[in-house]
């Protein structure tokens, strides 16, 4: 029977995450065109503006050919720009443009939409309740 709730449990949660995502990329694509990817993207620049794609390929924990499509496609948008330090030529930084800056608050705006909508059914007494439960869950997996 375990086995049975932990099933249901993981499916649940796996659909309400896709179901955030669906409600994220919605409101991206008529915002901004962009994918909620490439907006993780262009908040992980938004946090530490200058950093290198490797910095992204680590946080994201993606292939370093996905992440530099995820940058051509952004710069080509012109979200970001790449500039070159004097001390490495190596190793471009990127940055953010206006335009980037307007993405991030967008999918900032749109996550936060969606948080708000995952509780919106449930009373403060329940939400405390969800969240003391999330947790022992998540505690289970940190072992």
């Amino acid at each position: 029977m375990a086995t049975e709730n932990s099933q249901a449990i993981s499916a649940r949660i796996r659909e309400i995450f896709l179901a955030e995502e669906r409600q994220i990329a919605a409101t991206l694509a008529d915002d901004a065109a962009v994918t909620p990817q490439q907006a993780v993207v262009l908040q992980l620049i938004d946090e530490r503006p200058g950093l290198i794609q490797k910095d992204i390929v680590t946080a994201m924990q993606r292939r370093a050919a996905t992440v530099s499509a995820f940058l051509k496609k952004l710069e080509i948008a012109g979200y970001i720009v790449r500039r070159v330090p004097a001390d490495n030529s190596r190793n471009k930084q990127l940055y953010l443009t206006v335009s980037g800056q307007r993405v991030v608050a967008a999918f900032e705006r749109a996550r936060a939409d969606a948080y708000q909508q995952l509780t919106v059914e449930l009373n403060t007494a329940q939400q405390r309740e969800l969240l003391t439960l999330l947790t022992a869950a998540q505690s289970g997996l940190e072992g």
